[in-house]
């Protein structure tokens, strides 16, 4: 902009301030008229940014490099960021305001995200529900952290491509309660706007040819956000959704949900594992909203248990999702620690199977005893990364309340773990979880550890079953409607093995 331009537009006291963006891929480049939030400029610009406690300042980890005419550090700021880290021009992008000019440094290349797409299927007669023979297909499965999608081609039947990143809703919240409130006051739209815009971009990386159909699962809220519903009634007790779908909306299909918080996720998992062909069968997806399902003798049972972001590095001081540099397995040689990172770089933080790991390491050694205590913050290996007693305390609650979900559901059919066939785990954190870690913090049972089956990412795999299968897609909606959900905030024997299981 020449001075002569500048000079006018101080005359007619408007303001235009010039932001530039550095990334990866070159340099990008925004205006504005008034200050603006730096988090607001990245949102803008579709940029990938870890804001898991939805621009609160609570978490500290939405770190930027700024440059330029920017507000002084607030409070927050200076608790949450260190000496060298504010001489460095590192700000946290929800507290800092653009006021003029400002250079941020974007480095795309931290947000390399390891997501999973892969997963196993059961074996199902090919009746695809496209429309026509020779045509596109695309499934979607909307996870609260991740979104994976998978492209078919028809009538081969044959997965082409498939893509997995970042949810970019989770700059509103890293989990579904979060997200809820952020929408109840008002930015519904956002968040509507925020996943249909992310899932259009996707369909284009797969393919430039228009889908002749799409089949997209998550949970409950996923659908009620992707939709543009009111979360209202899921939020609050008798926790009503809208809808629970098992719908078309044009060429796309939205798979039955179970209740308000066992969604459509867990119906295309069930088909994907195949579980009901078993006498006795578990299910259990850990992640933010831990859904699971118990089949026993020609009933399903289910229930979700809000175990927090925990699992997903969010909450955990040093925590951060499953990316490049994550510490993502923490072992032992002898009394020794050890570590590796994704990508085996320096270590930047810790993921959730990285935190699993690290945990069952300090109890083996004896750094923490039965009910968590810890005398001082734990060093992990020769890294800068630590596990800090409020991070025991995160983990606890989180994996407690797997734990007694379990436990509960086991109660309600009045059976023990030995009549257990097969312990199923899906989703991404269960990709990558050593089971035994798992199992010598209380997360999952001892008693399952040979009965354990790996399953990837089985809702968005289901979803892929169902976009092959009209017979499959039938078989979810009559699983969905059958389904029993055990409430668990109703539950005294939930509430019991929640106290219980928050011991090491």
């Amino acid at each position: 902009m020449d001075i002569f331009c500048k000079i006018v537009i101080i005359k007619l006291g408007v303001i235009i301030i010039n932001i530039n963006i550095n990334t990866d891929n070159g340099q990008l480049h925004k205006t504005y008229a008034n200050r603006v939030l730096i988090s607001q400029v990245l949102s803008d610009l579709n940029l990938q940014h870890d804001m898991p406690c939805s621009g609160k300042g609570i978490c500290g980890k939405c770190k930027v490099k700024i440059t330029g005419d920017a507000s002084l550090p607030t409070s927050v700021e200076l608790n949450k960021l260190s000496k060298e880290e504010l001489r460095g021009n590192i700000r946290l992008s929800c507290q800092t305001y653009a006021l003029g000019d400002v250079t941020i440094d974007y480095n795309a290349s931290a947000i390399n995200l390891q997501g999973v797409t892969y997963g196993v299927m059961p074996t199902f007669i090919k009746s695809p529900i496209t429309s026509t023979d020779k045509c596109k297909g695309v499934a979607i499965d909307i996870g609260t952290t991740t979104i994976a999608a998978y492209l078919y081609s028809f009538p081969e039947c044959i997965c082409t491509k498939t893509i997995c990143e970042k949810n970019l809703q989770t700059k509103f919240g890293s989990d579904v309660i979060s997200r809820i409130e952020y929408a109840l006051q008002g930015g519904s739209k956002e968040l509507q706007k925020a996943i249909t815009s992310q899932i259009e971009n996707i369909i284009s990386k797969l393919t430039p040819e228009i889908p002749d159909t799409i089949v997209i699962t998550g949970n409950t809220i996923m659908l009620h956000f992707l939709t543009g519903l009111s979360a209202e009634g899921i939020a609050k007790y008798p926790f009503t959704p809208e809808s629970l779908f098992g719908i078309w909306q044009g060429r796309t299909y939205l798979p039955r949900c179970i209740s308000s918080y066992v969604g459509a996720d867990i119906t295309t998992a069930i088909i994907a594992s195949d579980m009901l062909k078993d006498k006795t069968s578990f299910l259990v997806d850990i992640g933010t909203n831990g859904e699971m399902a118990l089949w026993h003798e020609g009933m399903l049972r289910c229930c979700s248990t809000a175990a927090g972001p925990a699992f997903e590095g969010a909450g955990i001081s040093h925590g951060m999702i499953a990316s490049s540099g994550a510490i993502n397995r923490v072992y032992l040689i002898g009394t020794q620690i050890h570590y590796e990172t994704i990508d085996d770089i320096s270590a930047k933080g810790i993921c959730g199977t990285g935190v699993i790991d690290a945990i069952s390491c300090m109890k083996t050694l004896g750094i923490i005893d039965e009910t968590g205590y810890m005398e001082e913050d734990f060093q992990i290996g020769s890294s800068n990364v630590f596990i800090t007693p409020a991070d025991i305390r995160a983990v606890q609650l989180a994996k407690s309340a797997i734990s007694a979900g379990i436990d509960t559901l086991l109660y309600e059919c009045k059976i023990s773990y030995s009549q257990i066939e097969k312990f199923y785990i899906a989703g991404g954190f269960g990709a990558y979880i050593d089971k035994n870690s798992a199992a010598n913090i209380g997360l999952i049972p001892k008693e399952i550890l040979e009965k354990v089956v790996v399953l990837g990412n089985a809702a968005g795999n289901g979803a892929a079953v169902l976009l092959q299968s009209r017979e499959m897609l039938e078989k979810s909606e009559e699983i969905a409607k059958s389904a029993i959900s055990v409430e668990l905030s109703e539950s005294p024997v939930f509430m019991d093995k929640y106290l219980s299981n928050m011991m090491f």
